[in-house]
């Protein structure tokens, strides 16, 4: 007997979604790519290490069956010869880019379970990547993140793992002032807005796929000086840079409010690897008006909190496991209408040391799907020293492949602030000065400019 439940209703969006792609740039395919040090290892020992590992994994075990009532979890078998493959590509980051966008846009099959590893090498001379990705109707981020770690970090306990949802319980039941509460908000952000709805551009199914990298210590310097979360800095950043060049570009999304879609991990320990998506796409909008960075940090700050209230995840879990079918169904087809579809951004931290053998991982960069109908879906990736953030962006939106550098430049903006206000104040009772608790961030403020400088060069 399968120990699964059926598959839920963000299973079931991310399934309707792939059916609606019209280019293959849009499939719901996510992914990691983990940058490592050393010799190439060999394809069949990499075989071997992943099939041994297999049993602690179900979601690489089970493929999803059927669509709407009659969808089901079926185990089924990897074949490992299809699922772990290597390929040598040309010297160069372009090598490694080229191959993830080709292996992007390949379709999954249908009689073994939808995710593939793929070893690249040849684009560094020392070293290489693994490139791992999953259909996202049977893998979400949090999911993803617990592979990685279960097959190249330490051994872990269930509640132990990087992304298991805190404070949230799969038995628990929200009192019903929390469900009203929670409900009124989530109506209040489910009317349709039509920003990205143009008749002189209308949306496709082409991608850009972009990476921007940066120190994990700036995103963090500037949390701590505004008494803000890192992902409050991240989105924040985000926000700027959409409309900043919204203001040239796409006007219809210049507004007041920015709507943004935020996916709330809803994952309990007891669900460590199990297939389907423990999430819950929750909207929020975030200030979309022109303003001062630093002032747009203090208004995204007031409307977050919705995402850390363990009350409110008690509600969205309840609603993701306990909806009648119907509701179920008209939630999936409520979901996927044009008009309420917007930027989608995600944000994953990966707590462990992950390593194969002897080679040890150095960098990882996330990889998300921007379904049909999404202008542009960013997810940020922390891994040791380093932030990689990836953004999938339709290739319809006129110059939106400079929003990563906004981007950067938003967060450099930020940091700068805290250098300035570190000067500009004298240091507290045994503290060291300013000048030398703010030259970490002086240097990351240059790091920074000097990304924004290379990139606008190469786009020249």
């Amino acid at each position: 007997m399968n120990r699964f439940a059926a598959p839920g209703p963000a299973d079931l969006v991310m399934l309707r979604a792939e059916q609606m792609a019209e280019h293959p740039d849009a499939n719901v395919t996510i992914g990691t790519v983990l940058h490592l040090d050393g010799a190439v290892p060999d394809i069949a020992g990499l075989r071997d290490y992943v099939t041994a590992r297999l049993d602690a994994l179900p979601c690489l075990t089970h493929l999803m069956t059927g669509y709407g009532p009659t969808a089901r979890w079926k185990p089924a078998a990897p074949d490992m010869t299809r699922h772990v493959r290597s390929s040598k590509v040309e010297s160069g980051p372009e090598g490694l880019q080229d191959v993830v966008g080709r292996l992007l846009r390949d379709p999954w099959p249908a009689d073994v379970p939808a995710w593939r590893m793929v070893l690249v090498h040849g684009h560094v001379a020392d070293g290489f990547a693994l490139v791992y990705l999953a259909r996202h109707a049977v893998q979400d981020g949090a999911n993803m993140v617990t592979v990685m770690e279960t097959l190249f970090g330490p051994q872990l306990r269930p509640e132990e793992y990087s992304l298991i949802a805190r404070g949230v319980s799969s038995t628990a039941r929200p009192s019903p002032y929390q469900v009203a509460r929670s409900t009124l908000s989530l109506l209040r952000h489910s009317r349709r807005h039509h920003r990205w709805q143009s008749a002189a551009y209308p949306l496709s199914s082409r991608r850009h796929l972009l990476w921007a990298h940066v120190p994990s210590a700036g995103l963090r310097t500037a949390a701590r000086a505004s008494a803000a979360s890192a992902n409050d800095v991240y989105l924040t950043a985000l926000a700027h840079a959409v409309s900043q060049w919204a203001e040239g570009a796409w006007p219809r999304a210049v507004g007041e409010h920015l709507p943004l879609m935020v996916p709330v991990n809803l994952r309990t320990p007891d669900e460590v690897a199990a297939p389907g998506n423990r999430l819950f796409p929750v909207r929020m909008d975030l200030p979309g008006a022109p303003m001062p960075v630093n002032q747009r940090l203090a208004r995204t700050r007031e409307r977050t909190p919705a995402l850390k209230s363990a009350g409110h995840k008690t509600v969205l879990r309840a609603a993701i496991t306990r909806l009648t079918r119907r509701l179920l169904q008209r939630l999936v087809e409520v979901s996927t209408v044009p008009g309420r579809l917007t930027v989608c951004a995600s944000n994953l931290v990966m707590r462990q040391r992950l390593h194969y053998g002897e080679a040890a991982v150095h960098r990882i960069e996330g990889i998300i799907a921007c379904p049909p109908g999404v202008p542009l879906a960013v997810v940020a990736t922390t891994y040791g020293d380093t932030t990689s953030v990836c953004f999938r962006i339709d290739t319809a939106l006129p110059g939106a492949d400079g929003i990563p550098d906004r981007w950067r430049q938003a967060l450099a903006g930020l940091t700068a602030q805290v250098s300035h206000a570190a000067d500009d104040d004298p240091p507290p009772a045994g503290r060291p000065p300013a000048g030398q608790t703010m030259s970490v961030v002086r240097s990351l403020v240059n790091w920074l400019a000097r990304c924004s400088t290379a990139a606008a060069a190469r786009r020249s």
